[in-house]
Formats: C-alpha cells, structure tokens, sequence
C-alpha cells in the first residue's frame, strides 16, 4: 500500500452494489434491492458524508424472518454488515 492509499478496512472504503448479498447481523445473509440517495437509484455507494443521506433496501435471505423488503441509512447498514 502506498501512502495515497487508505486502509481497506476503512468504513469510508467500504462500497455496497446493489443486487449483491451481504452477510447482516440481524437478518444473515440479505440481497441488496435498491440503493438511493434522495430520489436518485444507484448502482453503487460508499459512505457519504454527514449532509448526504443514503437508504439501503434489502430482502433477508431464506433464513429472514419473512421476505418484505426493509430499509435503513447507509451508515447502519454498514454497522451491521460484515
């Protein structure tokens, strides 16, 4: 790693692409349904800084307590992602 490089254990290097599976503490593993910052849709975030909001929807897997889709600010979804 050179000096321009942060550490990748990093929250703020942490990205999260919609359509993949995360492995969350409460629901196991969930697939990513959709990320949006204000009323656009991504493809793909890092976190953001405090003006900026960002919501992640997800669908637990098999192991979930049922398949409705849920929601939360991208800063708790990364708490409680692995």
């Amino acid at each position: 790693m050179n000096n321009n490089e942060q550490c990748p254990d990093s929250v703020s290097d942490r990205v999260i692409e919609d359509s993949e599976r995360y492995h969350y503490a409460e629901h196991g593993q969930i697939t990513v349904t959709g990320i949006w910052h204000q009323t656009r849709r991504l493809d793909t975030t890092r976190n953001v800084d405090d003006q900026d909001m960002i919501v992640v929807r997800y669908i637990p897997g098999e192991d979930g307590n049922g398949l409705d889709e849920l929601a939360e600010p991208l800063d708790d979804f990364f708490d409680e992602t692995d």
